[in-house]
């Protein structure tokens, strides 16, 4: 979705965007796809900073439960930022076994207890 697409969309067309680019996201990963997985990373954040701005962010939260682990992921990632109590403990889930999400998950969450973690 373009940029002006993303400011005209509601807040349930966002979050769809949002999960629909984390799936891609881990589609191009798991193809080691890298050009596919920026667009997806960009379109992920796009939705992110729509939702951010219109402090409906925490329309994402229900993302926690996806069956989808990259959706999972990225959404209790983004979380830390306003529920980390929701957010940490998908992250601590994922950092605490093997697979491609637990190094993510580690690094978020140290960069998030140092307040190092940056937010598109």
């Amino acid at each position: 979705m373009k940029m002006r697409n993303l400011q005209r969309a509601s807040i349930e067309e966002l979050v769809q965007e949002y999960e629909q680019a984390a799936v891609a996201y881990g589609q191009a990963l798991a193809a080691a796809d890298y050009r596919a997985a920026n667009r997806a990373h960009d379109r992920i954040a796009g939705a992110y900073r729509e939702l951010r701005s219109r402090a409906a962010a925490p329309h994402l939260l229900p993302l926690l439960k996806s069956e989808n682990e990259y959706v999972r992921s990225i959404a209790a990632a983004h979380a830390l930022e306003f529920a980390p109590e929701q957010g940490e403990p998908v992250l601590q889930w994922f950092a605490a076994r093997p697979g491609l999400q637990r190094t993510p998950a580690e690094y978020a969450l140290k960069a998030w207890r140092e307040g190092t973690l940056k937010f598109p």
